[in-house]
């Protein structure tokens, strides 16, 4: 079923453009025999493409773009690195993102803003795939310290560097840099780095509610409780718990929601600190 959750006058509704099948060493810190029920009877961890449609009077935005209409082989050297003999053929499976608009009633020219928390290829994926871009409608934001980091040293065929670079030829793009931006009214990006130098959380406000989509700010749910997992692609570890900390020091105890990009189910969730901080629905 999916999710979603009303605040005030704004729509927030969880979409998943497909699966990532990871090995537990992507988790440096999580003691995955402690926590047998997570994985796979191939022993790995599976996780969602979460991307967030929200919608108000007058935008409808999209946070993250998905894996892409692209299935992603499964690297030789992660797998000799995980000892996976064989590994899985793919890594990560997209594809599911329109069918997911379509059924939240959306249709790819609806969209007014494609805003990236970050340019990992598993949020970019539909930004311009085959070069054209998929929501020809829609500004691109996104946190300008990623380009340099992230798509600049790619390879002329990595699928994220040619998609963004399309979005770029189109002169749809925009970067961002300050701490806080308003995307749309009641919708403001904050700039939440670490797991990647131009790593945006999403807040959402109306009718005195709120909601917080994370990104890639928390990518497990073990997180909350424990600080010393990490994951490995974060490009500063020390500093995405830094930032993870304090997101988390800002929403506990109170009536903000979060959404989360690869939380299992990618339902909607608040921390309560009822002898410790705890996850519960929203």
């Amino acid at each position: 079923m999916t999710a979603s959750i009303t605040v005030g006058t704004i729509r927030i509704t969880a979409l998943n453009d497909g699966v990532s099948r990871l090995p537990p060493m992507m988790y440096p810190g999580l003691d995955f025999g402690g926590h047998p029920e997570l994985l796979e009877n191939d022993g790995l961890y599976d996780i969602p493409t979460g991307c967030f449609l929200i919608q108000g009077d007058a935008f409808t935005i999209l946070v993250d773009a998905g894996i892409g209409p692209a299935n992603i082989p499964f690297p030789a050297d992660l797998a000799a690195a995980a000892s996976l003999t064989p590994p899985p053929e793919f890594i990560a499976e997209g594809g599911r993102l329109p069918d997911e608009l379509a059924a939240a009633g959306v249709a790819p020219d609806d969209v007014t803003t494609v805003f990236l928390t970050h340019l990992h290829g598993d949020h970019v994926g539909w930004v311009a795939p085959g070069g054209t871009p998929f929501f020809p409608n829609a500004e691109v934001v996104y946190g300008a310290a990623d380009w340099d980091a992230l798509i600049g040293p790619a390879s002329a065929d990595d699928p994220a560097r040619m998609g963004m670079e399309a979005a770029k030829a189109a002169g749809v793009l925009r970067g961002i840099d300050a701490t806080t931006v308003e995307i749309a009214p009641g919708v403001t990006a904050l700039h939440t780095p670490g797991h990647t130098p131009g790593h945006y959380a999403v807040r959402v406000a109306s009718g005195g509610e709120e909601v917080h989509l994370l990104g890639d700010a928390v990518h497990h749910p073990l997180q909350l409780t424990d600080t010393g997992i990490s994951f490995l692609t974060d490009v500063d570890a020390e500093h995405a718990l830094q930032t993870r900390e304090e997101l988390f020091a800002r929403v506990a105890g109170t009536d903000v929601a979060i959404g989360m990009a690869h939380r299992p189910g990618l339902d909607f969730q608040r921390i309560t600190e009822d002898g410790g901080r705890t996850w519960t629905d929203a």
